[in-house]
C-alpha cells in the first residue's frame, strides 16, 4: 500500500483526472463518479461526490471497513485510505478489489449474508437515523428515495408518516398508524441492486456503494427488501427467512407502502417544511452541474 505521503502527493493528479472523467462522461445515463487510479504501481478505486453528500457517505465506508476487517464473518467492505476536499468536493482513495462472475442464485446468498452483517452492526452513539456523520436518511418510501427533513429520532419519523397516513385515511379509512417509535435500528441498504455488491475471487460478497446506507427502524429495514426486484426478493428470503410471510402481512409493511405511493405523488405543505435538498442530492450525486445552488434549511420534526 502507498504511503500518507504518497497519496497527499497525488491529489492534485487525482483532482485532474477525475474532472477529465466527468467532462467526458456526466452526461452518460449510468454515469457514477468513480474512477481506478496507480499509485507507487499499486491500483486504487477512487470515488468523489458533493462533499454536502458525500462526506457521510465515505465516513460510513471507513468505519465499517474497519468493523469487517476484525470480524472474520463478515462481508469484504473495501478499506478507505485517504480522504481529502477539493473545493465543492471530496475524494476517497480505497482498496481496488477484483470481483468474480458467478450465477445470480450466488450472488443472492452472498449479499444475504451481507444483509444479515450489517443488520447486526449496531448504532453508533449519536447517530439518529441515517448514515454515519450526519445527512438525510435513504430510503425508497421518500420521494427521491431521500428523506425530505432531518429527523432527529424514530418518534420524528413516526409523527411525520403518520400525518401521512392521516391523508391517506381519507380514501383508506381502515389503513393502520405506523408505529416504529420503539423499534431497533437497523443497519440498511435502501438500494437493493446487483450493481452494489460483489463477489471477489476468494468467494466472499462485497459491498460496493454505501450511497443509501444508515440506520433505519427495523419496519424500514424490512420494507427495503421487499418487492423492489426479484434480486431484493430472493435476498429477502435469506434475510427473514421463516419470518419474510409474518413481516410481508405486518400493518407497518403494508402502511409504509402505501405512504411510499402517498409522498412519490404528493407534495403536502401539512407534512412539514419540505426543502431543496432532496432534489439536490439526486442532482450531483453522480454529476455536478455548474451553477446549481442548493438553498435548504435543517428543519427537521423533533
Amino acid at each position: 500500500m502507498a504511503s500518507s505521503a504518497s497519496f497527499a502527493a497525488c491529489e492534485q493528479e487525482i483532482v485532474a483526472a477525475c474532472a477529465q472523467h466527468e467532462l467526458a462522461h456526466a452526461q452518460k445515463i449510468d454515469y457514477r463518479r468513480c474512477i481506478p487510479f496507480i499509485i507507487d504501481d499499486t491500483r486504487y478505486f477512487v470515488k468523489f461526490g458533493d462533499t454536502l453528500s458525500f462526506a457521510s457517505e465515505a465516513a460510513t465506508q471507513k468505519e465499517l471497513s474497519k468493523a469487517a476487517r476484525s470480524d472474520q464473518d463478515a462481508p469484504r467492505v473495501p478499506a478507505i485510505h485517504h480522504i481529502f476536499a477539493h473545493e465543492h468536493l471530496t475524494y476517497a482513495v480505497m482498496e481496488f478489489v477484483e470481483t468474480a462472475e458467478v450465477p445470480m442464485e450466488a450472488l443472492v446468498q452472498k449479499v444475504a449474508a451481507a444483509v444479515l452483517w450489517l443488520r447486526r452492526q449496531p448504532a453508533p452513539p449519536g447517530v439518529a437515523l441515517g448514515p454515519l456523520g450526519g445527512g438525510r436518511a435513504w430510503h425508497r418510501i421518500f420521494k427521491d428515495s431521500c428523506a425530505p427533513l432531518p429527523f432527529t429520532s424514530s418518534a420524528a419519523l413516526e409523527r411525520f408518516l403518520n400525518k401521512a397516513i392521516s391523508s391517506i385515511r381519507r380514501r383508506q379509512p381502515s389503513i393502520a398508524d405506523i408505529s416504529i417509535a420503539d423499534e431497533p435500528l437497523v443497519l440498511t441498504q435502501s438500494d437493493m441492486d446487483p450493481s452494489n455488491f460483489g463477489v471477489d475471487t476468494a468467494g466472499r460478497p462485497v459491498i460496493f456503494d454505501f450511497g443509501q446506507i444508515g440506520w433505519l427502524p427495523e419496519s424500514l429495514a424490512n420494507h427495503s427488501l421487499l418487492g423492489t426486484s426479484p434480486f431484493a426478493s430472493g435476498v429477502s428470503a435469506g434475510v427473514l427467512g421463516d419470518g419474510l410471510r409474518s413481516v410481508v402481512e405486518s400493518s407497518n409493511v403494508k402502511s409504509l407502502g402505501a405512504v411510499r405511493v402517498f409522498l412519490g405523488t404528493t407534495f403536502s405543505h401539512d407534512l412539514g417544511p419540505f426543502d431543496s435538498f432532496c432534489s439536490f442530492r439526486m442532482l450531483t450525486r453522480h454529476a455536478h452541474r455548474p451553477g446549481l445552488q442548493c438553498e435548504s434549511e435543517d428543519v427537521g420534526f423533533e
